[in-house]
């Protein structure tokens, strides 16, 4: 018998959770692999090409929430356009 995930005593992790956080991993991992910072829709295109089916909206909204917690760095170059690239380790 499979247990379940748990994050606290009473909630257990859903499979929508499951699939969200399965798909930020694949964001972090593109990101890695690109070595470089790039703007937010080069990325997108990048994961486009390895068969992602994310919009746009759904992409920048995931790269928002991973650089709230601190995974991946926005550097801000001119106005209004950002790169993006994994935080490097302290």
């Amino acid at each position: 018998m499979i247990n379940p995930q748990y994050r606290s005593s009473k909630s257990r992790i859903t499979k929508q959770r499951e699939n969200q956080d399965r798909i930020n991993i694949q964001i972090l991992e593109y990101i890695k692999s690109v070595n470089e910072a790039k703007d937010a829709e080069t990325l997108w295109f990048g994961m486009r090409g390895q068969g992602s089916n994310m919009s746009i909206s759904s992409f920048n909204t995931r790269l928002k929430k991973l650089v709230e917690a601190g995974l991946v760095e926005k550097i801000s170059q001119r106005y209004n356009k950002h790169f993006y690239r994994i935080t490097p380790k302290a």
